[in-house]
């Protein structure tokens, strides 16, 4: 069977941190990506710079810039130049494990047409307690496994969609603040008829920063699902959504002090590191970026 060819967009804003790693991991899995679409949203940082430093490297890295910042405009920005038959996502904090191009396009090569987007496994390779973590993800997967494969949301962070079903749904997916732009996919997926799965071996490691943002922050952040469901219509989904929001939240206070005293780099906990200054994520729209 044919392989399809692959697209890779990453939208990144403000990642000169980070995006260079990034790069660096996809550098053994360019013989499986046609494509690799750097979508820079307007950074102030050297996001474009490390990124151009790259191309003799990487011959198939383009970089394009989104002067709209949020993470909707950046990613409709990199999926509509995409020419792959599968687009694939990672954020720009992410690390791909070395066979995740391959995993994807053999996954979609031999999957049913009713499949129109998958997400991956990722463990977190900056953050402590990692056997919770993935106990926690691979009991989810276990779940979908158990119910054809179906995952009722994608991640972001390690996703992909096929070209195909992108240009179906890219009319009817919100184009505003303030909600989960993976959950929306996953939702105007299911509205075409076609599901979102599990995606075997399609394995990256992800930045868990997201843990060290403050309470107020990441309440914010977690009210973006209900806010998602009801931008879409689903007053009751919406409702019940917000058990999952506090669960969210009560997970982002029992790992807040461990994720701050965690030294990524010594791979220890440190109390000097608990009381330092940690920068925070930013929350993925324009707004949160001016704040």
């Amino acid at each position: 069977m044919t392989q399809p060819t692959l697209s890779l967009v990453i939208p990144a804003y403000n990642e000169a941190d980070t995006i260079g790693s990034l790069l660096t991991s996809l550098q053994t899995e360019l013989d499986h990506i046609e494509e690799i679409i750097v979508v820079d949203n307007a950074s102030t940082d050297e996001t474009a710079d490390i990124v151009e430093g790259f191309r003799p490297a990487i011959p198939q890295l383009k970089v394009i810039s989104e002067s709209r910042r949020g993470v909707v405009a950046a990613r409709n920005a990199g999926f509509d130049l995409a020419k792959g038959d599968i687009i694939g996502r990672l954020d720009a904090d992410a690390r791909a494990k070395p066979g995740w191009a391959k995993a994807t396009r053999t996954f979609f090569a031999n999957a049913d047409t009713s499949i129109g987007a998958g997400t991956g496994f990722f463990d977190q390779y900056d953050m402590p307690l990692q056997f919770l973590h993935k106990k926690l993800l691979s009991k989810a997967f276990d779940h979908a496994r158990k119910n054809n494969g179906n995952v009722h949301s994608l991640f972001g962070a390690n996703m992909a969609v096929r070209a195909d079903t992108w240009k179906e749904i890219r009319p009817l997916l919100l184009e505003q603040d303030g909600i989960f732009d993976d959950l929306d996919i996953t939702l105007c997926v299911n509205e075409v008829g076609k599901r979102s799965v599990v995606i075997p071996d399609m394995h990256i490691s992800a930045s868990g920063r997201r843990m060290l943002s403050d309470t107020k922050t990441y309440a914010k952040f977690t009210a973006y699902m209900p806010a998602t469901l009801e931008a879409r219509g689903m007053p009751a989904a919406a409702k019940r959504s917000w058990a999952n929001v506090r669960t969210m939240r009560a997970l982002h206070l029992i790992f807040w002090v461990p994720s701050r005293a965690w030294n990524p780099t010594t791979e220890r906990y440190s109390l000097r590191h608990l009381f330092s200054k940690h920068k925070q994520r930013a929350l993925p729209y324009a707004t949160a970026h001016d704040a």
